[in-house]
């Protein structure tokens, strides 16, 4: 089996799709609004459907603007991206912070199932947040154990 997408929800679906376009390797196919189908939730309201590197699809869902110092998510909830080195990590990391974003500090070195981690927090809106991280190599997550 193979996960086929996340759905996200947003009080502004094009300025995340934007994000994810320009920060993290996705591209938007489609950008539009929910037609008046007898199957559709929410018609009227917008969404898009963005298409990553990895061929992984983000469907982003419109919802209601959420209060200031509230957040749409539970508390924990988060999606992670894997870099493919502990510098890209750091060098994304940078980048959000000079495009604007206020990421958490990279905590580095640290393990967890038998591999060690570089990783840090990005809060993108609603209190949605990206998980940035790097893992060295690991039989139990590389699924070689």
């Amino acid at each position: 089996m193979k996960l086929n997408h996340v759905n996200l929800c947003a009080s502004d679906v094009a300025t995340l799709a934007h994000t994810l376009d320009t920060h993290f390797g996705y591209r938007t196919l489609e950008l539009g609004t929910v037609p008046d189908l007898p199957w559709a939730t929410n018609p009227g309201s917008a969404y898009a459907i963005l298409v990553g590197e990895d061929v992984s699809d983000i469907v982003i869902t419109q919802i209601d603007p959420v209060p200031e110092g509230e957040s749409a998510y539970p508390p924990q909830f988060h999606f992670g991206l894997i870099q493919d080195t502990k510098e890209a990590a750091y060098a994304k990391h940078a980048e959000l912070i000079e495009a604007g974003f206020t990421p958490h500090d990279v905590a580095d070195g640290f393990e967890v199932l038998g591999a060690t981690w570089t990783a840090f927090y990005c809060p993108l809106g609603d209190g949605l947040e990206i998980e940035i991280n790097y893992r060295t190599h690991s039989d139990i997550l590389d699924g070689t154990n």
